[in-house]
């Protein structure tokens, strides 16, 4: 969740996915990229229901 409120937030500054962006996410949450891993590791919907 800390890794969307950033990513968003600096959206606020950056609109696309810029060096601008990037740099902010590195300059704020260094461990981002990291972060964004875990996130995208995780399925898209739950199997069993």
């Amino acid at each position: 969740m800390e890794y969307v409120a950033v990513h968003e937030l600096a959206h606020v500054l950056a609109p696309t996915h810029s060096e601008e962006f990037v740099a902010l996410l590195d300059r704020h949450y260094p461990a981002w990229r990291d972060a964004r891993a875990d996130l995208n590791a995780l399925p898209l919907a739950a199997e069993d229901w």
